[in-house]
């Protein structure tokens, strides 16, 4: 497939939307498996430190156990529905990492003066986030350019999960990743056929230029 400005374009949009439903009979061939890794691994971070680590899981006893875990769309605990794009072909778990392999001047002095120093931890946390978002970004628009659909969750139990992966890294973030099955509607709960996810319009982004760019002939 050619690249283009359009079907770069193409692949934005539809990195926006999120796939509620799959086609598990295909399965992703390991090359787009190895560049989606080299897209998390491989994607900018602060002193290209490694705030996180990600799991690729196609297990489906440990999907479907993790898939359980993501009580989080509803409006109470009484009245909810699993999030169920986590379902997918793959599923991708990042994770933190522990501060003793955060090898920065905040998370030495963490581990230093052996106790959480506030101003600190806040800074690592924002630079571990901010990583996990390029990350997940990187992710994200590689997985569309490749052809398969996503869906991001935040909203899960991250105790359950971490204990189902036998580790000792706190979850922060699932994606699904996927075959779109094009004969339901996009929206509709993988297991629950009667349910139909909401969808939100997109807000507008506002976006300032400073300044005008020389004018230069076009090189490429």
């Amino acid at each position: 497939m050619e690249i283009t400005h359009k079907t770069i374009r193409k692949a934005i949009l539809k990195s926006q939307h999120c796939q509620r439903n799959f086609d598990l009979s295909r399965d992703i061939p390991e090359k787009d498996i190895e560049l989606m890794k080299t897209a998390i691994s491989q994607c900018p971070s602060k002193q290209n430190l490694a705030f996180y680590k990600a799991y690729f899981i196609f297990d489906r006893e440990i999907i479907e156990s993790i898939h359980t875990y993501t009580k989080g769309f509803g409006i109470d605990p009484e009245n909810y529905q699993t999030n169920s794009q986590t379902l997918a072909n793959l599923l991708v778990v990042f994770t933190e990492s522990p501060l003793t392999e955060v090898r920065n001047e905040e998370s030495l002095n963490i581990v230093k003066k052996g106790k959480t120093d506030k101003d600190d931890l806040s800074i690592i946390r924002r630079d571990r986030d901010q990583a996990i978002g390029i990350a997940a970004g990187y992710l994200n628009l590689t997985a569309s350019l490749l052809g398969y659909s996503t869906g991001c969750c935040s909203c899960f139990d991250k105790g359950k999960i971490q204990t189902l992966l036998k580790t000792q890294e706190t979850p922060l973030l699932l994606m699904g990743i996927g075959f779109r099955d094009f004969s339901r509607n996009r929206r509709q709960h993988h297991k629950d056929k009667d349910f139909i996810f909401p969808t939100f319009q997109k807000q507008i982004v506002e976006i300032h230029t400073i300044g005008q760019q020389a004018v230069s002939a076009d090189v490429s």
